[in-house]
């Protein structure tokens, strides 16, 4: 069988674009032999937490949140269970361990950790944040309700000041996890199960021991890292959808062609995940680039449409479709599904 087959843990936050899907596509085209993995958009960390592909795997993100999160996962994860499960106690102290109460996905916590999150950079912005949303209070039971949103911001705002990357951290997840599509900032009503967030963040800690984490731009850490015995992963924002992802400066068409021009130069070996448009397709035109064509459901739609699909490509400098059909015996990766002869996996 070609590719590495090796087990994993799930993510503890979903994450626009998450690669989970193809998880099992994607493991069985990463060569052997390696001596480097970079993840070089880890994003949620599907692909970095799926397995050990190389003595040496680095998780990067350009996103600060992203990786001061998985910093907090690999140096504080108990600080960060704590804070979690006793989010937020009485006087916006942490209930005692003994005592910690399950975690509920409220819209009030949502809204004050929104509020701290994006408007606390400096405490002007975050005071007149504060006012806008008393002033647009409807009447006075609204205003009423506001302010007690407010004062639940204000002291989680303290908090922050105290232990501001742990903070971070926890408000992080809480964004993630309870909001619509993991976009951060509109609340979603659903259930949150406190025992297997703890639990995720429990394995993630245990797999990012052997795991680095960086925060560079693309350009850079693949041009630090480079060689012929590195392995790069890249799944950049989409082409038309990089406003999905906040946080980052918007990853326009120079620096799609600049993430090009980078990876056609590269001495190391490169998997790279993108939309199928027409765009990318171009772009990817040399002759060294093998393209898989996927057809996969569209998970952000299906609650509405029924059947949707959605069209991605796998991009490598190498050949990942001799890695992928292997020595033709069967096992469970067989079942992600069918490569058509014109080299489309319909999923």
């Amino acid at each position: 069988m070609g590719g590495i087959i090796t087990t994993g843990c799930e993510p503890p936050i979903p994450w626009i674009g998450g690669k989970t899907i193809l998880l099992p596509v994607i493991k069985r085209i990463i060569p052997e032999g390696q001596n480097k993995f970079v993840d070089v958009f880890g994003g949620g960390g599907s692909v970095s937490l799926s397995g050990k592909y190389a003595p040496i795997q680095i998780y990067n993100d350009y996103n600060q949140h992203l990786t001061n999160f998985y910093t907090i996962i690999k140096t504080r994860c108990r600080d960060l269970v704590n804070a979690f499960a006793g989010a937020f106690g009485k006087d916006s102290k942490l209930i005692d361990e003994i005592e910690q109460r399950i975690f509920a996905n409220i819209r009030d916590q949502f809204n004050a950790c929104c509020l701290v999150f994006y408007k606390s950079d400096t405490f002007g912005d975050f005071y007149d944040s504060s006012l806008k949303m008393l002033n647009k209070a409807a009447d006075i039971q609204d205003r009423q309700h506001t302010w007690m949103t407010v004062q639940r911001a204000w002291d989680i705002y303290r908090d922050k000041e105290n232990d501001p990357e742990l903070l971070d951290a926890l408000m992080f997840l809480i964004l993630m996890k309870c909001s619509f599509s993991a976009t951060g900032k509109s609340w979603a009503c659903k259930g949150i199960n406190a025992e297997t967030a703890i639990r995720l963040i429990n394995e993630a800690s245990r797999a990012f021991q052997y795991l680095a984490v960086d925060n560079r731009d693309c350009i850079d850490i693949i041009r630090l890292h480079d060689s012929p015995t590195t392995i790069f992963y890249c799944d950049p924002p989409y082409y038309m959808a990089e406003k999905c992802y906040s946080g980052v400066p918007l990853f326009g068409d120079a620096k799609h062609r600049a993430l090009h021009d980078v990876l056609l130069e590269c001495k190391g070996k490169v998997i790279l995940s993108y939309n199928e448009c027409d765009f990318i397709d171009q772009l990817y035109c040399e002759d060294i680039w093998y393209k898989m064509r996927i057809t996969r459901p569209h998970s952000m739609v299906l609650h509405n449409e029924a059947g949707a699909t959605y069209d991605e490509f796998i991009i490598a400098n190498f050949d990942i479709f001799e890695l992928y059909n292997g020595d033709g015996q069967a096992s469970f990766f067989d079942l992600t599904g069918t490569l058509t002869e014109e080299g489309r996996l319909i999923i």
